[in-house]
């Protein structure tokens, strides 16, 4: 299985002088064989994110080693 993360760049947030600023939200991460099975499971493990209003999804491909070593 493969992992993806899920992120946005919809929206924003507030830095430390409560200034708004641009940024990316990652939404979380999920497994499938490919993006679009990856996706899927995204949209069920994670369907609270319906009731907000991200309209675009990107996704990138996590290194299996990567992922491995922040899981030690």
């Amino acid at each position: 299985m493969k992992n993806f993360i899920f992120f946005t760049t919809d929206g924003f947030t507030f830095d430390p002088n409560n200034k708004p600023i641009n940024n990316m939200q990652i939404l979380g991460s999920e497994e499938g064989e490919d993006i679009l099975e990856a996706f899927k499971n995204f949209k069920v493990s994670h369907s609270y994110l319906k009731e907000y209003a991200f309209k675009d999804v990107t996704a990138i491909e996590c290194v299996d080693d990567f992922i491995r070593n922040l899981e030690l």
